[in-house]
């Protein structure tokens, strides 16, 4: 348990200090004056004041804010912002400076998994396919060929394999013909004749084998041009699961607070370098989910900033208010939503 919480508390607060880092260094950069930087909600735990800003640790560690001023213009402001001079107003500032403001967010999130993946990838090197047979399906294209568990493939029809996935694209685009494969078996080599099927759950041709993976330590520019590779898929991968969800192809899991919790406990339990791992995963998803078009989030204000350019002008800030009124509705809901899933996967034992 109490791995489990501190663990919990290390990826949260790393995310969040990196996110709301991203909206305050950019403000800062674009002459706002930011008036607060908390991490968590509520009560104050620790607060002190550096020049204009105040930064505060408080009692609920689910989130944090940057307060700048004019952030919401006139729909909710005190005495504090407007003494604010006007040139250092957000509300002041060019739309792109608003939205670079609102997008570094996320944008800090992306580079925090590039940065979590080239860490790990530095210790352990980069999982990279090999080519050397770990299990052949019994009855499939490359049992019937001969093909056995501990051969190595060494050549295409003919022309040298140098890696794992330029076999797999060869094998792949040629359903239902006959391809040669030249493969070491001890100290022997022979050639055989293999048919690839085409497989409907994959949409590609396979001769049911499993290769194996090794760990390939590379030079530093390799592994952080791997790791921003392997950032931007997730990312991708990530934003397709999330339209399925919304188109109803595949059912909605989700895990919020608690399911996160769990996991990042369970990730500890294996090693910090699984951790920051996991830790990667999330920061992925939180940049994603921050960009959606909600009010309230991030993506939210990038909407309104959209709609302002077309339009030429803002929204009005009553209807505004109202704006982030159904915002605030829509993330109650789903904080609702995942909490329960979270729950009767717990319940569950899952």
């Amino acid at each position: 348990m109490i791995i489990t919480i501190l663990a919990f508390i290390f990826v949260i607060s790393l995310l969040i200090i990196v996110h709301e880092f991203g909206h305050f260094i950019m403000a800062k950069w674009c002459g706002v004056q930011v008036l607060s930087f908390a991490i968590g909600y509520g009560p104050k735990l620790v607060s002190f004041k550096s020049g204009e800003t105040e930064f505060s640790i408080r009692l609920i560690p689910l989130g944090g804010f940057v307060k700048m001023g004019g952030m919401e213009g006139n729909v909710i402001e005190g005495y504090e912002e407007v003494s604010i001079p006007p040139e250092k107003r957000f509300d002041h500032k060019p739309l792109w400076q608003r939205s670079l403001i609102v997008a570094a967010g996320p944008i800090m999130n992306i580079v925090l998994s590039i940065v979590l993946l080239f860490i790990v990838f530095s210790v352990t090197g980069i999982p990279a396919g090999n080519l050397k047979v770990q299990e052949v399906v019994a009855g499939g294209p490359a049992d019937r060929a001969g093909i056995k568990v501990g051969d190595v493939i060494l050549a295409v029809n003919g022309r040298s394999a140098s890696n794992l996935d330029e076999v797999v694209s060869i094998i792949s685009s040629h359903p239902g013909e006959e391809i040669e494969l030249t493969v070491k078996r001890g100290e022997e080599e022979m050639i055989l004749k293999v048919i690839p099927e085409w497989n409907e759950t994959e949409k590609r041709a396979l001769i049911q084998v499993v290769f194996g993976i090794e760990n390939k330590r590379l030079n530093p520019f390799l592994t952080l041009f791997h790791s921003a590779k392997t950032t931007i898929s997730w990312f991708v991968l990530t934003a397709l699961g999330l339209l399925y969800v919304i188109l109803g192809k595949i059912p909605a899991e989700m895990a919020g607070p608690l399911g996160i919790a769990q996991i990042a406990g369970q990730a500890a339990q294996l090693g910090f370098l699984n951790l920051l791992m996991f830790s990667a995963v999330v920061s992925v998803s939180l940049a994603l989910f921050n960009l959606l078009p909600i009010p309230v989030l991030d993506g939210g204000y990038l909407l309104l900033f959209l709609y302002e350019k077309i339009r030429g002008k803002p929204l009005e800030p009553e209807k505004v208010g109202w704006v982030y009124f159904i915002g605030i509705i829509l993330i109650f809901s789903l904080a609702i939503f995942v909490t329960y899933q979270d729950i009767m996967r717990i319940v569950a034992g899952k």
